[in-house]
């Protein structure tokens, strides 16, 4: 099937520009015959068909709606899909046309599976969350027929919004090296992104120029109960005679575990490890527990604001090549571990 986007490679113009004129709108978007001639000859050149399920987006009483996916894998980040979707809609509500958001789960290495992604038939645009290696090896292979933006993940030919994850894993090594720490162990889970992988790796960079002593990473299940059973074991054995002086954790969820089991089994106030999380779950948990946790915090809703715009300017023909926004990160201090100083925080 031959896609508006194959089009747009075909006349040189952007996937949106095309959309809109074989959708009817060009007049009323001020696009000029010589560019509407040029798309309506490459379209019948290339035996371009019009999708009638998509029209019917566009019509009846809805017809200025523009649906957007939102494309959430089923895996442990299905509990931090609120605080994304949270900063979609607040940003929605800005706009002056009305957008409706519809949520699509998928299976990690199975997005190619997903019908309404790759005919395009339910939606004008589409936003990808989590996509795995063979995910992003799908997408840069394929030629979509909507407008489609990444979310922390980049991909040749695509729009993204990311955080340097480099810098998230080297911010909480400062940090430790800061208290006074010689000592680190990570606490994650197995890496499904590169980005995961980048956060570790920055970690042991930085730590290993302050002096930090970095243990060997630890795997476990991405979740509050993982963290719990993974320092529980590790008490029992490895760290029986000697605690690190400080834990990173590859997520808020696991860090909470983790605190759990350090205080049963005795270890609070001085003789807690410092404790430092990759902040990616609510914001109001991390504060409010007991200590309360510190965290690189991960900016999920400016981050789904960001990419909504990149989603809307898209259609409106104002964004036309692939663009990549890069959204700064920082540290939040709590209980769990004290604050960088001034230099370390630059």
């Amino acid at each position: 099937m031959v896609t508006i986007k194959q089009i747009a490679q075909e006349v040189g113009i952007s996937s949106s520009t095309v959309s809109i004129v074989l959708g009817g709108k060009a007049a009323e978007r001020k696009i000029s015959t010589a560019t509407q001639e040029k798309i309506f000859a490459a379209a019948a050149r290339l035996g371009y068909q019009p999708n009638m399920a998509a029209r019917s987006l566009r019509g009846g009483s809805g017809a200025n709606e523009l649906v957007v996916a939102m494309f959430w894998a089923q895996d442990f980040r299905a509990s931090m899909m609120f605080r994304f979707w949270d900063g979609l809609r607040a940003e929605i509500e800005k706009t002056a046309r009305p957008v409706r958001l519809v949520i699509y789960p998928y299976v990690n290495d199975h997005l190619k599976e997903s019908e309404a992604l790759t005919s395009g038939a339910n939606c004008h645009a589409a936003i990808i969350c989590n996509a795995s290696y063979a995910d992003l090896q799908f997408l840069e292979d394929t030629q979509l027929p909507i407008p489609v933006v990444l979310y922390n993940r980049v991909c040749n030919g695509y729009c993204s919004v990311n955080v340097d994850d480099l810098k998230m894993g080297a911010l909480a090594a400062r940090a430790f090296a800061d208290q006074g720490c010689r000592t680190a162990a990570v606490l994650t889970s197995s890496p499904v992104f590169e980005g995961m992988e980048n956060r570790m790796h920055g970690f042991r960079l930085e730590g290993e120029q302050h002096g930090l002593t970095i243990l060997a990473n630890r795997y476990c299940e991405n979740s509050i109960r993982g963290g719990y059973e993974a320092v529980s074991h590790r008490l029992r054995h490895e760290w029986k005679q000697q605690l690190p002086d400080a834990v990173f954790c590859g997520s808020s969820a696991i860090a909470h575990g983790a605190l759990r089991a350090f205080c049963e089994a005795g270890y609070i106030d001085e003789k807690l490890p410092r404790l430092i999380a990759v902040g990616n779950g609510p914001e109001e948990s991390d504060a409010f527990s007991i200590p309360s946790l510190s965290v690189v915090y991960l900016p999920m809703e400016d981050m789904a604001r960001e990419c909504i715009q990149l989603v809307l300017g898209q259609l409106d023909g104002r964004i036309a090549t692939a663009e990549s926004r890069l959204l700064p990160i920082e540290y939040v201090p709590r209980e769990s571990c004290g604050p960088l100083t001034e230099y370390a925080a630059q």
